[in-house]
């Protein structure tokens, strides 16, 4: 973080900037910010789950991603890193720049836009997190109004810890989110 000192003189009043948390910023920051939709939203959450499992120790396991297809139209990463608690979802989810990667050089992100990703191509998707033997899904949805999170009850589960991101492809689709990945993953030190 650079620190910049500024001496002032004569100053009459100060302001700070701010964001306004409006439909437009939303749009501006989840859609209008990626020129390559597909792209950045595979990169965006692989990445994500890619440094869950750094933060878990297990960097060398692979995550999972689904990539869509005629039987199953959906577009899935499920890592078997650390999740996030019921609190973290509705705080880092619904916070454009929040982060809890930012202590830290072995993790990629810090921004807290990338979680919010699949908002560039859709506008909804789904968070499952699996954690201590819950279950808990949530389902974020952008219309005229902004962007919300909404949580579903939770249930229990055997499942591994760690957490899935996923939404709806459309048909004509498939194919290049099958050769957006084939791209971005042949930059991963391990392959999903």
């Amino acid at each position: 973080t650079k620190q910049n000192v500024v001496e002032k003189s004569g100053l009459k009043e100060e302001a700070g900037f701010s964001i306004e948390a409006s439909a437009k910023a939303f749009f501006i920051l989840s859609d209008g910010l990626y020129s390559n939709k597909v792209k950045a939203v595979v990169r965006e959450l692989s990445t994500n789950a890619y440094d869950a499992h750094v933060e878990a120790g297990c960097s060398e396991k692979p995550f999972e991603v689904h990539l869509p297809n005629s039987i199953d139209s959906e577009f899935r990463v499920r890592d078997y890193g650390v999740s996030l608690s019921h609190e973290d979802v509705m705080h880092l989810y619904t916070t454009y720049f929040g982060s809890n990667k930012r202590n830290s050089n072995s993790l990629n992100g810090c921004l807290g836009l990338g979680s919010k990703s699949p908002f560039a191509y859709t506008d909804q998707f789904w968070v499952t997190t699996y954690i201590d033997g819950k279950k808990r899904n949530y389902v974020a949805t952008v219309d005229s109004e902004g962007s919300r999170l909404d949580e579903y009850p939770e249930c229990d589960t055997d499942e591994a810890n760690g957490f899935e991101v996923g939404f709806v492809v459309k048909e004509e689709d498939f194919s290049k989110f099958k050769d957006t990945a084939q791209q971005v993953y042949k930059y991963f030190k391990t392959q999903p």
